[in-house]
């Protein structure tokens, strides 16, 4: 079968492969690949800045983002032609309490492996096989929409813990910002007005842009930094109860702890570059967090809960406005063209490609 592989640690190793097809052991569940979606980590893995092949493999198969229908299964979990989703993380080899749980995603060790990331292929293959604990069904419904079910999670786990921190309240958040209109904010954004949230999107794209017009459909607003500054957000909108960082710019970190309101909390959701340096006030910011009980945390990857509440909100989503979703996805190709599709235009919201 034919693969998009990378060869770990080699800048612009993009390669399709022929590979060897799998063979699904007992108890696996065997998937037959759709779709897959290209967001910055595959890019930073073809450009060599991460990335770990399985053990005895020269290469890795890309992809973490996946729709597949079930080919066969072990019986008792899914049948052949479900359409499913898979979960990216895997227990670290010390079975730490999180693993041991099922919380793959907050692993205490750090030795998680991760399909098409670290140690394990990823799902751009025209199959898989996989244990089905980490298979999630999606209804037939969401085919058009279902390949963004994974960078959804990332607004789902956010958003779960945001909620649980602020149980502290006798109150519940009433306006959010979310900085960076790429995917994982948006549907952050979407995500957040399904829960009834006030939402405002701030970004450097010009207001009047395709993301502007998408988010104002949904009810969101949409500010360009050209005309507000980050700083500004507080004056225009008042008190922000929750702050959803999700541009991977480390220049907008600390303006983002700035904007927070009192009891409010901020949450990292990007990973940004190492070495970029900046000044801050730690004595001011200490302050203010303290003063204002604020709160601030990162968040990374998802579990196999945040994918069933993924594939939830994305059905409310299209049962709300139908097409909506789809419409983020702006950019199919065949997997043939994975090295093309890895050069984005400034337009480019979702890119997703073709298996069949």
């Amino acid at each position: 079968m034919q693969a998009v592989t990378v060869t770990p640690g080699e800048r612009d190793s993009l390669r399709i492969l022929d590979i060897p097809d799998v063979q699904g052991s007992d108890g696996q569940v065997v998937v037959r690949v759709l779709q897959g979606g290209l967001c910055g980590t595959d890019a930073e893995i073809t450009s060599g800045l991460y990335g770990e092949a399985p053990a005895g493999s020269r290469y890795l198969v890309l992809g973490h983002e996946n729709l597949g229908v079930v080919e066969s299964a072990p019986a008792g979990s899914l049948s052949a032609g479900d359409l499913v989703v898979s979960t990216v993380r895997r227990p670290c080899p010390e079975a730490c309490l999180p693993c041991q749980s099922g919380e793959n995603d907050m692993c205490l060790t750090g030795h998680y492996r991760e399909r098409g990331i670290q140690a394990l292929h990823g799902f751009m293959s025209e199959r898989y096989a996989e244990d089905p604990r980490y298979v999630v069904p999606v209804p037939a419904s969401l085919r058009g929409v279902a390949v963004l079910v994974e960078p959804m999670t990332v607004a789902q786990k956010a958003l779960e813990q945001t909620f649980r921190i602020q149980g502290r309240m006798s109150w519940a958040p009433r306006q959010a910002v979310v900085l960076g209109a790429g995917p994982v904010g948006i549907l952050a954004a979407a995500a957040m007005r399904i829960r009834g949230l006030e939402v405002t999107v701030v970004s450097r794209e010009p207001e009047g842009s395709t993301r502007d017009a998408l988010l104002r459909e949904a009810g969101i607003r949409y500010l360009s930094t050209t005309s507000a500054p980050i700083a500004d957000l507080p004056r225009r909108l008042g008190a922000i109860d929750i702050v959803l960082e999700a541009t991977g710019a480390a220049a907008v970190i600390a303006p983002a702890l700035g904007i927070l309101g009192r009891d409010g909390v901020c949450v990292l959701a990007s990973v940004t570059e190492v070495g970029r340096q900046g000044e801050i006030d730690l004595g001011a910011w200490n302050r203010q967090m303290v003063l204002g009980n604020r709160l601030v945390f990162g968040t990374v990857n998802a579990g196999r809960r945040h994918f069933e509440a993924a594939v939830r909100d994305l059905a409310v989503a299209e049962e709300r406005r139908p097409g909506w979703m789809e419409r983020l996805i702006n950019r199919r190709l065949p997997f043939t063209e994975a090295a093309r599709a890895l050069v984005r235009a400034p337009e480019d919201i979702k890119t997703v490609l073709d298996f069949g």
